[in-house]
């Protein structure tokens, strides 16, 4: 491959780079104070089953910047390299594996969240009866094992074409179920404050602050599985059509909106914790304390030694 071609191709892998880095750091920071914040936080604030749930979605999101993106973005040196041809494709079946892998956990981690919040609404009373901790870690897991198994089959070249038509499938079939059970989670919770208004009005002053208690409760957590999932669709939507539009086409402008559009998904990963503060006031609380005792706690350090 000749320099020039070489040059033209530095003037978007450079910038691709760059973004790719800094986002990457910004997601091992973000979720590894969240992380941090959610471990803090206590059961009575935010219930144990969110508690697990967000800790393996924040997990999911640091392992994006800590292993996916610097792969990415050692595909991306590499890209042009006609010297390195048979190690580029090495690296980039290593990316398409890893970031298929760590995809698929992110994306049942918000489908589990959705499914959480749309038990908790649904069930009422129940939920605490049979959703369970230790049911919610099972299933958890077992989504852990389904993407090992994916990365297994997507090590071999033969199935790395299957792997990304799974991927697109996959990906399709989740947003679909976690549309539906937001749309499900919205009726319910209309229902519910109307027949909090009917209790008002019929003077069930017991069941109405029992009924609003719990609505309260759910309420942060419910609009934060709702946010998450848009900033899901916001984030991966554009890779998914670049996937069937751009991917086959050899017009050089096509190829660099879709590496674009693949920066993008990874993006999710360090908004994502942008969410939990914003929504759950609990968890910012605790963040808010951890950063306080960080550099209030650094500045009266550095005021002692002066002294």
């Amino acid at each position: 491959m000749s320099n020039n071609t070489e040059a033209h191709g530095r003037e978007y892998i450079v910038p691709l780079c760059v973004l790719n880095a800094f986002f990457a750091l910004t997601a091992v920071v973000l979720n590894s104070v969240t992380i941090h914040a959610i471990r803090k936080t206590s059961s009575a604030s935010l219930p144990k089953n969110l508690r697990v749930l967000l800790l393996n979605l924040a997990l999911s999101d640091l392992s994006v910047g800590v292993v996916v993106q610097p792969i990415y973005i050692i595909h991306l040196t590499f890209l042009f390299e006609s010297h390195q041809g048979n190690y580029s494709q090495k690296v980039e079946i290593v990316f398409g594996v890893t970031a298929t892998v760590f995809v698929c956990i992110s994306i049942l981690g918000v489908l589990a969240v959705s499914v959480d919040r749309f038990l908790a609404v649904y069930l009422h009373l129940r939920y605490q009866e049979i959703v369970t901790p230790k049911r919610v870690v099972s299933i958890l897991i077992l989504s852990w094992v389904i993407s090992t198994i994916v990365y297994l089959f997507g090590i071999e070249h033969e199935y790395h074409d299957f792997l990304g038509i799974f991927r697109n499938v996959f990906l399709a079939t989740c947003l679909t179920t976690i549309a539906l059970l937001q749309c499900k989670i919205y009726s319910t919770v209309r229902r519910q404050r109307f027949q909090m208004r009917a209790q008002q009005v019929q003077g069930s002053i017991q069941t109405e602050d029992e009924t609003r208690a719990t609505f309260e409760r759910q309420k942060s957590s419910v609009s934060s599985a709702f946010y998450i999932y848009l900033l899901l669709l916001a984030c991966y939507l554009p890779n998914m059509f670049a996937s069937f539009i751009f991917k086959k086409s050899k017009e050089r402008i096509f190829r660099i909106l879709h590496k674009y559009m693949i920066t993008l998904v990874f993006v999710n990963s360090c908004l994502n914790p942008l969410i939990y503060c914003w929504k759950l006031r609990h968890i910012r609380r605790t963040i808010r304390m951890i950063l306080r005792n960080i550099f209030v706690g650094r500045h009266s350090g550095t005021v002692s030694c002066r002294n």
